[in-house]
Formats: structure tokens, C-alpha cells, sequence
């Protein structure tokens, strides 16, 4: 499974949506589920999930959901 698709499946779980709804520009506040508190939800699970840890200026920077898997994907490389 690429790591867009687990994202995806990541997300789809926490907003309790369906992952086909969530597309490449999809951003916070585009479901009424995915608020600040889901936001942190997403981003450590994540985090957990593969090891990875996201720097403050990362996550300032994180404004939908292509920006985290571009994140997640530069984390998992190194």
C-alpha cells in the first residue's frame, strides 16, 4: 500500500468519511468532521504509524492533504 493510500484510509477513519471523498486538495474544513482536534488526530497517527516525527515548521506549512503525504513521504526517505 503506497503511503497516499494509507493516509487516505488514516484520514477516511479519523473524519469517519469515505476515502474516495478525500482528494489531492483536500484541506481542513472541507469536512465538517476534520476541525483542529481531528487535525492533531491525523497528524500523530501518522506520526506513530511510520516512525516519523513532524517539525513545527512542517506542520505550520500543512494545508491539505497532498501537503502530508509530500511531508510523510520526505520523512519516511531519510
Amino acid at each position: 500500500m503506497s503511503i497516499s493510500e494509507k493516509i487516505r484510509e488514516i484520514m477516511a477513519g479519523i473524519l469517519d468519511i469515505n476515502k474516495e471523498e478525500i482528494e489531492d486538495d483536500s484541506a481542513i474544513g472541507d469536512f465538517a468532521t476534520w476541525d483542529s482536534l481531528n487535525h492533531l488526530k491525523i497528524i500523530s497517527t501518522i506520526e506513530k504509524e511510520y516512525g516519523i516525527r513532524f517539525t513545527p515548521d512542517v506542520l505550520m506549512d500543512i494545508e491539505d492533504f497532498s501537503d502530508i503525504v509530500a511531508a510523510t513521504e520526505e520523512r519516511v526517505k531519510e
